[in-house]
């Protein structure tokens, strides 16, 4: 089968497209994302719908892409959407299959208009009773999210990130930090570099460093994705420790999703529902004396081989669940 997509986010669509070719498919896609850089490409030229105009994203909008588009893309089996998810409502009039996979919260860019988000719910609602849309989340949190606010189920598929075609190394002694929250790690304990302080930020120069610490700024980032799938040690917080960070989750929400829901998606429940405290060998530190001993005493190497074994079994998942909903699709 053919699909094609239109994306904001560069990554979430490229380990599609790397499954899907596995499996003998194909995805065309147009990134208009302001990220291609991270693929050595730059941004495509989509007509009607762009970077600086998809949060205006209308009825009016659709209608022009549809009338712009429907012989062009009249070929394609089906779409793929990833961020924002709002771009299925580009693909209406088509009345093809629509793969939606949450990878963040999925109302943008109605966050702030209640009635367009509500509107937007009753379409997603509609179209997943109609087997229009395939509503998925590349993560458990996402998937609580979207069902919470959809009254709909949202199958959870991995994302797996293996595109880069690197595995780790391990040859440098510093450690990588990822800390948007300037958590004021002691560089006398604590051997670490800043990705920004980096001459070569390559994937190969990443995992050339003997494990990641992270402090996340949302709760699932692909780049941890990418590094624990190139077998690569993660380090991160505590849920105790995490939830008490200042800063920590900064793009948990877009904006005003009201009290109730802030306090449900804060909650420990929910944010243990993140990707770094559902993989089996994420090493968590309490405080930042346990993290000094964590960089002393851990065999990062042993470590990533038992990363290796679980990585093999979650490609199989991951392939099986992705087999499956093409094998809907197929039957339809």
């Amino acid at each position: 089968m053919k699909f094609f997509n239109i994306d904001m986010h560069v990554s979430v669509i490229e380990d599609i497209k790397t499954i899907f070719k596995d499996l003998g498919h194909q995805v065309d896609s147009k990134s208009i994302s302001f990220h291609t850089w991270v693929f050595n490409r730059d941004a495509d030229k989509v007509d009607v719908i762009g970077q600086h105009n998809w949060r205006d994203i209308s009825p009016e909008m659709c209608d022009a892409f549809y009338e712009r588009y429907k012989d062009e893309l009249s070929d394609y089996d089906g779409f793929i959407v990833t961020y924002p998810p709002s771009f299925s409502l580009l693909f209406e009039k088509f009345n093809k299959p629509i793969i939606v996979v949450a990878a963040t919260r999925y109302e943008a860019p109605f966050t702030n208009d209640i009635t367009k988000w509500d509107q937007f719910n009753d379409f997603l609602r509609n179209k997943i009773d109609e087997g229009i849309i395939i509503p998925l989340a590349n993560n458990l949190y996402d998937k609580k999210y979207c069902e919470h606010f959809t009254d709909r189920e949202w199958n959870h598929i991995s994302s797996l990130c293996a595109y880069t075609n690197l595995k780790y190394g391990g040859k440098k002694e510093q450690a990588i930090l990822y800390d948007t929250c300037a958590t004021g790690m002691d560089k006398n304990k604590i051997n670490y570099i800043e990705p920004f302080d980096l001459q070569d930020r390559s994937w190969e120069n990443i995992y050339d460093h003997k494990v990641a610490i992270h402090i996340p700024y949302n709760i699932s980032t692909m780049t941890m994705f990418e590094q624990y799938m190139a077998n690569m040690p993660l380090i991160l917080p505590s849920l105790d420790l995490f939830v008490n960070i200042p800063g920590s989750l900064s793009q948990l929400y877009y904006g005003d999703i009201g009290e109730k829901n802030k306090e449900i998606f804060s909650s420990k429940e929910s944010i243990k529902l993140a990707d770094f405290y559902q993989w089996d060998w994420i090493i968590h530190y309490n405080d930042l004396d346990e993290l000094s001993s964590i960089m002393n005493l851990t065999n990062f190497e042993a470590m990533s081989k038992r990363i290796q074994e679980e990585n093999k079994q979650r490609k199989i998942k991951t392939y099986n669940s992705w087999k499956n909903v093409l094998d809907i699709i197929c039957q339809r």
